[in-house]
């Protein structure tokens, strides 16, 4: 997780994007459901809270909100909150919201951006749960993207 990217990482420009469902993995077992979707965002949408002293520090904020988009059009909203759990390695720990048109996918996850030996910096949060077609939801959702533009996928096990 970046401290600056991430602040803006969730909002992005649209590409393209789509839902996929996988076979399950085993005999008996429920399929994998593969959803990704992108992620654009105001500026107007997102607030820092920096926490003295002035800067990067222990307990610095960021709320954030983006529009989500699956083949070029709007399929939800995301709803974020995280803090700076760490100022050596800028640790994070975030929860997250997905709203979407059939439910709500909850998420939580810690990142760093400065790696620890053996230890990488993807941006990988555990589905906690959901609402809707999403209740008893597990799995993990990762970010990838440049600031500019940023793609979600959601493994739904």
């Amino acid at each position: 997780m970046k401290t600056t990217p991430f602040i803006a990482a969730l909002g992005a420009a649209a590409i393209a994007t789509g839902i996929a469902v996988l076979p399950a993995s085993g005999q008996g077992q429920p399929a994998t459901r593969i959803l990704t979707v992108v992620s654009t965002q105001k500026s107007s949408d997102t607030k820092y809270v920096d926490t003295k002293p002035k800067g990067p520090s222990v307990g610095d904020e960021f709320f954030l909100s983006s529009l989500l988009h699956s083949d070029g059009k709007v399929s939800g909203r995301l709803e974020g909150y995280c803090v700076l759990q760490d100022k050596t390695y800028k640790a994070q720990h975030c929860m997250l919201t997905a709203i979407l048109a059939d439910g709500r996918i909850t998420l939580q996850g810690a990142g760093l951006d400065k790696k620890v030996a053996g230890i990488g910096t993807d941006e990988v949060y555990a589905i906690t749960g959901g609402t809707g077609v999403y209740v008893g939801a597990g799995g993990t959702m990762t970010r990838k993207g440049n600031g500019k533009t940023d793609t979600l996928t959601f493994t739904l096990e």
